[in-house]
């Protein structure tokens, strides 16, 4: 059962049902969809982009407003969307592994806390010009 919101009427109210619409929908075209599917989904609502779009329509990843952060964690390893929400600052290490003994948690942590020690996230990034935050469409 395929749900379908594309109703005008249900979205654009709120960002928060727009966001709950989303989700149900993709409950509902990805039934079998595991819980860390799911989490990453739900995160990647909040951030004004993914990895892997962010991937695709920049040449350089010096746009990112947290280039730095970004590029350590793609640069060792870590899927670009779960290097995105790394590096914008959410402690989400358990999108890469739920064992804390895996080797790529353990480098992301340490990674993480080092841009952390530095108060990396304490200041808000320079917007780029290339980036619109209110016109990325989810």
């Amino acid at each position: 059962m395929a749900l379908d919101y594309k109703n005008p009427n249900d979205w654009g109210r709120c960002s928060f049902t727009d966001n709950a619409l989303k989700l149900q929908q993709f409950k509902a075209l990805n039934p079998t969809a595991t819980k860390r599917e799911i989490n990453s989904f739900l995160c990647s609502l909040y951030l004004p982009l993914t990895g892997t779009e962010f991937l695709a329509t920049h040449e350089t990843i010096d746009d990112h407003p947290y280039s730095a952060a970004f590029g350590q964690f793609l640069g060792n390893g870590i899927d670009p969307d779960i290097a995105n929400i790394l590096a914008f600052g959410e402690n989400r290490f358990d999108l890469i592994s739920d064992d804390f003994d895996d080797p790529v948690r353990q480098l992301a942590t340490r990674i993480y806390s080092r841009f952390e020690d530095m108060g990396y996230w304490d200041e808000l990034p320079q917007e780029s010009s290339d980036i619109d935050y209110d016109n990325i469409p989810y």
